[in-house]
């Protein structure tokens, strides 16, 4: 091969993977995408479709669904406003897991995730308040998800019936 066709192969093997690292979603990890439920006490399911007794959790019920079965790294519950103000807000909630989660691909909020265990030792899910609006950060490796939750007024009616 001459000088001139190894010049040409290796400038279309780089134009090539110059096309898949701006042009193609080959490299970039999936986001992931989040959806919550809340249900009453007498609703509360884990993952695996057993009911699971909810005292002394979170009394507002709320289950996130996630799009793909993930190993979480960390999830996180932080009041919005303040998030949005400072990225080192209090969470109301936070777990972590240097090795990663079994793969699961929902979750009740307050409730164990195999596998993760409190940022701080002895720390407990703080209950959401109705109306106010809360941000669900999850961490999976290199893919990352966001959801924005509020636990209506309704929802704690439903449950005093």
């Amino acid at each position: 091969m001459s000088k001139k066709e190894f010049f040409l192969v290796k400038l279309a093997i780089v134009l090539g993977v110059i096309y898949a690292v701006f042009y193609t979603n080959v490299f970039r990890s999936k986001p992931i995408h989040i959806e919550h439920t809340v249900r009453s006490l007498r609703e509360a399911w884990n993952s695996n479709g057993r009911r699971v007794d909810t005292t002394g959790r979170d009394p507002n019920g709320v289950t996130f669904s996630l799009n793909q079965d993930c190993r979480l790294k960390s999830v996180k519950v932080v009041p919005l406003a303040e998030w949005q103000t400072n990225r080192n807000a209090a969470p109301v909630w936070e777990l972590i897991s240097p090795a990663g989660s079994p793969p699961v691909n929902s979750f009740g909020y307050g409730l164990p995730i195999p596998g993760m265990a409190p940022s701080q030792s002895g720390a407990r899910a703080k209950s959401l308040e109705p109306g106010v609006e809360y941000r669900l950060l999850v961490k999976a490796g290199s893919a990352k998800g966001e959801h924005d939750f509020t636990v209506g007024e309704s929802s704690a009616a439903h449950r005093n019936e």
